[in-house]
């Protein structure tokens, strides 16, 4: 059986080895879309550069994870018609079946999550009070949304990932299994998780020595 919106894509719950893929590079780029993250980078540049590995990451995802990856191609599956395909091969819970946990978790990327990111890096360059804030309600998100994307499918059996037939994690032996489910699925979600984590600590820790190092002026100054 073919996928219902494109004839030539697997079956949502087989995924053979010999996906027949259907996307073409240069379809969709026109897309009205395609502005979200380069109006984004824009804003954000003029800001300031990213220094360090925590702006570079905060950029990336306020630029194109969040609101343009996640929360219009995967939600809605409009965009450049290679990633369109892609999500729908990905994980069929993104726009082909609209499942309401995904769905959920992508417009609280667009309309949470990408303001977040948007404020914690202008936060981030500029110094700003309100960068350990931002960073920490912004982390927080992507984990619970990173938790609750992986274990409501490990619930369901992986039924949705290509190359995945039941909850027994598929072996190292096609290109469809090291890119989809080790790669994209257990990979970079993790880097959800760890990321958030490093961030928690390293803000916690900055808060803490800022803490301590106001409340050693107030004892100077009361001892004064």
């Amino acid at each position: 059986m073919a996928h219902k919106i494109y004839d030539n894509l697997a079956h949502f719950d087989t995924f053979p080895s010999d996906l027949n893929y259907t996307g073409i590079v240069t379809d969709g780029w026109n897309s009205p879309v395609n502005m979200v993250p380069v109006v984004l980078l824009i804003s954000l540049l003029v800001q300031g550069l990213p220094h360090g590995f925590l702006s570079l990451w905060v950029l990336i995802n306020c630029c194109f994870i969040h609101p343009w990856m996640d929360g219009i191609i995967g939600a809605f599956g409009v965009g450049p018609k290679y990633l369109v395909d892609e999500y729908a091969v990905v994980d069929t819970r993104y726009w082909p079946l609209q499942d309401p946990c995904v769905t959920v978790i992508s417009l609280t990327e667009l309309l949470i999550m990408a303001p977040l990111c948007f404020f914690w890096y202008r936060a981030i360059v500029k110094n700003l009070w309100y960068k350990h804030y931002c960073g920490l309600l912004a982390s927080a998100f992507q984990q619970m949304g990173t938790f609750l994307y992986v274990i409501c499918e490990i619930m369901e059996g992986l039924k949705h990932l290509p190359g995945v037939d039941s909850l027994t994690a598929p072996k190292f032996d096609s290109y469809i299994k090291l890119k989809y489910f080790w790669f994209v699925f257990v990979f970079l979600n993790s880097l959800w998780i760890l990321i958030p984590t490093y961030v928690y600590i390293k803000y916690f820790q900055e808060m803490k020595k800022d803490f301590e190092g106001r409340k050693k002026e107030k004892d100077i100054k009361k001892k004064k």
